[in-house]
C-alpha cells in the first residue's frame, strides 16, 4: 500500500480543504439555525467539477467509491467538507453514494439520463431506505410497499431521514415487493422531483444537530413508478450487500468532524492564554493521535476495496468506522476539558460541532459493528451489513 496521495488525490484534498476554509465553514452557521440544505456549497462543488465523484469516467464522472477505480478519492472529499461542515458533508456522502449505486446497478439509459444530469447540470441525487420502526424490524424489512401493476408499481408508505429529499433530481426509494418474500422483495425506485403522490411533510426535520443535512419526511400515496424508474433486479441491494459499501462514508464524516473540532481549538487556546499549559498540551496531542491513527485505518479500508477482497474490505471498513466514532466521542471528551464552557455559546462553531458530531454518530451502531467483528473472528454466522 502506498501511503502517499496520488496527484489527483492531493487536488481533490486540497481543492475542498480551501472550498470548506473559504465558503462552507463561513456559510455553517447559517445554515444550522435555518435547518436548510447547503446549496450553495453543492454548487461550489460542481463548478469544481466535483459532484461526480463517484461516476465512472466514460460519463465524465471520476470513477470513485468502493466499486470504483479509486476508492478513496470521494471519502477525502467528504472528510475535508466534513472538516469545515458536517451537515455539507452528510450532504456529499449521501449524493455521492446514490450517484454510485445508480452507476454500478442502472440501465444504460439510466446511466446517460440521470448521471448525465449530475455532471451536465449539477443536479442531486440520494437513496433512502430508512422508515419509522425499521431498526426494530430490520435492515430490509420495509413498510413502504411497491405493488406490482401494469406499467410499474404503485407505492404507498413513509420514509424518514431523506437526506436532500426536497433537492435531489430524483429520491431513490427502496420498498418491498407486496406479496413477495425477503431478499426479492426488496426493490429500488427512481422518483423524480414533483412525481405525483410524494410529499415532503413540512417540519419533520428539527434535530438538535446536523440541521443543515435536511433529512425530512416523504409520504408516498399511491405513487406510480414506470417500469423505466425501477433501479436493478429486485433483491440486487441486500444480495450484493450494498449497505457494506457505505461504512466508509460515515467514518469519513466522523474523522472530518474530529479534524474540525482540533482546528478550532488550535486557533482558541492561545487567544485563551493556555497554550503553555501542559494539561492542554498533552490533551491535544492525544486528539491528534487520535486522528491520525483513524485517518489511516479509513484510507487503509479505502485501499482494501480495490484489492478484489470483498469480504476484508467490507470487514475492515466496519473496523474504520467503529474506531472513528469511537475517537469521535473522544475527541469531543478531551476538547470539552480544554475549551472550557465560555467556547460552547450557542451560537460557536465548537458547539455547532459538539451537536452535529453527537448527532452523526447515533446513525451507526457501534456494539453492533464490534459484534460482527467478533462473530467473524470467532467462525460464527455474520452480517457485514448490518449497522442499526
Amino acid at each position: 500500500m502506498n501511503f502517499e496521495m496520488t496527484p489527483r488525490q492531493k487536488h481533490v484534498y486540497d481543492t475542498v480543504g480551501a472550498l470548506g476554509r473559504e465558503r462552507f465553514a463561513p456559510r455553517a452557521a447559517k445554515h444550522d439555525v435555518e435547518a436548510s440544505t447547503p446549496l450553495e456549497n453543492l454548487r461550489d462543488l460542481y463548478d469544481a467539477g466535483l459532484l461526480g465523484l463517484t461516476i465512472s469516467e466514460d460519463l465524465g464522472g471520476m470513477g470513485s467509491g468502493t466499486a470504483g477505480k479509486d476508492p478513496l478519492l470521494y471519502l477525502l472529499a467528504v472528510e475535508q467538507t466534513s472538516r469545515s461542515c458536517m451537515s455539507t458533508g452528510h450532504c456529499v456522502h449521501i449524493h455521492c453514494h446514490g450517484a454510485h449505486y445508480i452507476d454500478k446497478v442502472g440501465t444504460p439509459s439510466q446511466r446517460e439520463k440521470i448521471l448525465g444530469g449530475v455532471i451536465k447540470h449539477g443536479h442531486l441525487l440520494n437513496a433512502t431506505g430508512s422508515e419509522p420502526g425499521r431498526t426494530a424490524r430490520g435492515l430490509y424489512s420495509l413498510v413502504t410497499t411497491a405493488e406490482p401493476v401494469q406499467g410499474g408499481y404503485r407505492v404507498n408508505g413513509l420514509k424518514n431521514y431523506a437526506s436532500l429529499g426536497d433537492d435531489v433530481e430524483y429520491n431513490l426509494i427502496f420498498a418491498g415487493i407486496k406479496d413477495r418474500a425477503l431478499p426479492d422483495g426488496h426493490v429500488g425506485l427512481l422518483i423524480p422531483r414533483g412525481a405525483p403522490g410524494l410529499t415532503s411533510l413540512p417540519g419533520s426535520w428539527n434535530p438538535i444537530g446536523m440541521r443543515g443535512s435536511t433529512s425530512p419526511s416523504l409520504k408516498l400515496d399511491n405513487c406510480f413508478v414506470s417500469d423505466e424508474q425501477v433501479l436493478g433486479a429486485p433483491g440486487i441491494y441486500p444480495r450484493e450487500r450494498w449497505q457494506a459499501k457505505f461504512h466508509l462514508g460515515f467514518a469519513a464524516q466522523y474523522l472530518g468532524g474530529s479534524e474540525g473540532i482540533f482546528d478550532l481549538l488550535v486557533e482558541y487556546l492561545p487567544k485563551r492564554g493556555t497554550a503553555s499549559d501542559p494539561y492542554a498540551q498533552m490533551r491535544m496531542g492525544e486528539i491528534r493521535i487520535g486522528i491520525d491513527s483513524v485517518r489511516w485505518l479509513v484510507y487503509r479500508a479505502a485501499w482494501l476495496w480495490s484489492q478484489g477482497d470483498m469480504q476484508q474490505a467490507e470487514l475492515f471498513s466496519m473496523t474504520a468506522k467503529h474506531r472513528a466514532i469511537e475517537n469521535a466521542v473522544l475527541t469531543m471528551d478531551r476538547a470539552a476539558q480544554i475549551a472550557g464552557s465560555s467556547s460552547f455559546w450557542a451560537d460557536s462553531a465548537m458547539s455547532r460541532f459538539f451537536r452535529d458530531m453527537r448527532i452523526q454518530t447515533l446513525h451507526e451502531n457501534l456494539d453492533k459493528t464490534a459484534a460482527t467483528l467478533g462473530k467473524f473472528h470467532l467462525g460464527q454466522p455474520f452480517d457485514t451489513t448490518t449497522r442499526l
